[in-house]
């Protein structure tokens, strides 16, 4: 909840249609409705699929936190011409794959921590709906029915182009090299909104015959069902302004009226994979399930978060040798062959061996903050509570405001990440000694540090795991993306823990010193010792 000692900044939010940022008013006070443009399910997803429904869902849970009502809507496309041709190569009903992709995309949100939305509509679902908002372009001039197709008629909006800052002449002069010829229609800038049934395809009866819904049409329709005609914030990816969502005004206002729809548009920025460092055979994209089977899922949470998210993200790749670990250019990718060692790799084996540098350094990260709650929690649960009160360190008295006014600027994530750093740095060195520090000043400071982390958790989604189990799953993941023995790193714990206790310390070292080779570190306590990547 909103925190009643200082009035907070008002949120602010980059709006495209106007090009800068803007003070959050919506409709109605104190309640937020938003639109998310959700996959189009025909495959797995991409990581670029996972950051668009990411910062939807960071704003969400922000907004909430700042005690908004929020009604959150996000959609599934099973209705498309990409489902269908996909479903004609594989041999399966359009709908039948649609649905099981659709599952999948559920299973890598809920391993990214993401929130369910509200509603979540889907275009077969809202066929009458549909049709009534064609019906009514059509009566309104604004679209035109020829031979079973419906198209809108572009001309008759005087808006169009405003959200993508693109002018009606100039689309029309470079339209005959990108738009694909149809002589029946008015303009070649004119776009489906219902398609006549072809064979093998799925189709539902209307005005015009049997058909589908055009990709833009099933926005329109299913954000006005279930947000109204005008609602607060749509949001989606850079490379939905032009045409889906300039496309999506023009059917919408043209509608419901010029001052209706989405009040503010929130794009966020492109994912570049690897810049010109992967060879084609390796491809240059990989999938939100390939990266969260190499690392642990929150990882790539964060990572995606330490960028602001109307700017590019690079997601830099490097492939390694699987023999000898040497990086291979793009030259030794495509022939699979290894200039340092002569070791002959398969495509699949080398995308299994991918790094990703900066996923690699929010992973260190994310580890660092886990081990600092599980030693915080650990000696808030053994230490003595003081009986007075007594100062908050300012570090970390100022963490939470600080990372409050980050999220306020534009959800600002990261901003609001590096605002826990210096606070993070405190919490450990009171951690590892008092020395210096008044007790119930060192105990009230780890006390509010502990709990002030729990509502960054919960407004970024991370954080929030057991850190033990969190950091075991991450330390086992780790070792199979290294091919480490861990039996053999279980053993040499074991054999140093028995030199410990037998006293034997020159042993204890030896043992200590081959882990360390290894990149792995030990921490002891009474009970047992734990091993860990340094």
């Amino acid at each position: 909840m909103m925190n009643d000692a200082a009035a907070p900044s008002p949120i602010q939010l980059h709006d495209t249609l106007l090009g800068k940022k803007c003070a959050l008013e919506t409709l109605t006070p104190g309640r937020v409705g938003i639109y998310c443009c959700g996959p189009t399910v025909y495959d797995l997803t991409h990581v670029g699929n996972a950051r668009a429904a990411l910062v939807p869902d960071v704003m969400v849970r922000f907004l909430r936190h700042e005690g908004y009502e929020v009604k959150y809507v996000r959609n599934i496309t099973d209705i498309d011409d990409k489902i269908i041709a996909r479903s004609q190569e594989a041999g399966v009903p359009a709908l039948e794959l649609a649905s099981r992709f659709a599952d999948e995309y559920h299973r890598d949100m809920a391993d990214l921590n993401l929130l369910p939305p509200d509603v979540e509509p889907r275009v077969q679902d809202h066929m009458a709906e549909i049709i009534v908002l064609v019906e009514s372009l059509v009566a309104k001039g604004l679209a035109y029915a020829v031979q079973g197709d419906v198209y809108y008629r572009v001309a008759a909006f005087k808006g169009y182009g405003k959200l993508s800052k693109r002018h009606l002449e100039e689309m029309l002069e470079g339209a005959g090299s990108r738009i694909e010829v149809d002589e029946r229609k008015e303009s070649p800038l004119d776009f489906a909104l219902w398609k006549a049934a072809k064979p093998g395809e799925p189709s539902w009866e209307s005005p015009w015959g049997p058909g589908r819904p055009g990709w833009h049409i099933e926005c329109s329709s299913m954000s006005s069902t279930h947000l109204g005609d005008s609602f607060d914030i749509h949001c989606g990816g850079r490379d939905l302004v032009f045409p889906h969502h300039e496309n999506e005004i023009a059917q919408s206002q043209g509608a419901h009226g010029d001052d209706t729809f989405a009040r503010f548009w929130v794009h966020n920025g492109f994912i570049n994979f690897a810049g010109e460092k992967m060879s084609k055979s390796l491809g240059n994209f990989f999938t939100t399930r390939e990266i969260t089977t190499l690392y642990p899922p929150e990882s790539l949470r964060c990572f995606l978060l330490t960028v602001h998210y109307r700017s590019g993200l690079n997601f830099e790749v490097e492939v390694p040798c699987p023999a000898c670990g040497a990086l291979l250019d793009k030259s030794a990718q495509e022939s699979g062959v290894c200039p340092a060692c002569g070791h002959q790799s398969e495509v699949e084996e080398l995308r299994r061996r991918v790094r990703f540098p900066g996923l690699e350094e929010s992973d260190g990260r994310l580890a660092y903050i886990y081990r600092t709650l599980r030693q915080a929690r650990a000696f808030l649960g053994t230490a003595k509570q003081p009986g007075s009160e007594a100062p908050v360190t300012e570090a970390i008295a100022g963490m939470l405001p600080a990372f409050l006014e980050h999220m306020r600027n534009d959800f600002n994530t990261s901003g609001a990440l590096g605002a826990l750093s210096k606070p993070l740095a405190e919490a450990n060195g009171l951690l590892a000694s008092g020395k210096g520090v008044d007790k119930a000043s060192r105990y009230l400071s780890l006390e509010r540090f502990a709990a002030d982390m729990g509502e960054v958790a919960r407004v970024l989604g991370c954080f929030e795991q057991d850190p033990d189990t969190w950091l075991q799953q991450r330390r086992d993941m780790k070792a199979a993306r290294l091919g480490l023995d861990t039996a053999h790193v279980d053993d040499l714990v074991r054999q140093r823990r028995e030199a410990r206790s037998a006293k034997d310390w020159d042993a204890a070292d030896a043992m200590r010193a081959k882990l360390a080779e290894l990149g792995v570190g030990v921490q002891d306590s009474a009970e047992d010792s734990v091993w860990d990547f340094l």
